[in-house]
């Protein structure tokens, strides 16, 4: 997967896309839109008000992953 983007040019990713990526489940990244703890998909198409053809800008998933904390993560108990 390799993905080329820029202002110009933004790259689509789809779900799978975005799954390989950061290996976590297609549940995980609606789990996480809908809790706003992820960038929001464009979504190219609409079916009886059910999401389809959802893409997400690369460009928001790494500056998204960008923002995460480094390191370790120690228990403080």
């Amino acid at each position: 997967m390799t993905f080329h983007s820029n202002e110009d040019n933004p790259q689509l990713m789809k779900l799978k896309d975005v799954c390989e990526m950061l290996t976590i489940s297609r549940a995980t990244v609606y789990r996480w839109v809908d809790e706003g703890k992820f960038p929001e998909p464009v979504i190219l198409g609409q079916e009886e008000g059910k999401r389809s053809a959802v893409r997400w800008y690369e460009t928001d998933v790494l500056d998204w992953l960008k923002s995460k904390p480094k390191g370790v993560q120690k228990n403080d108990s």
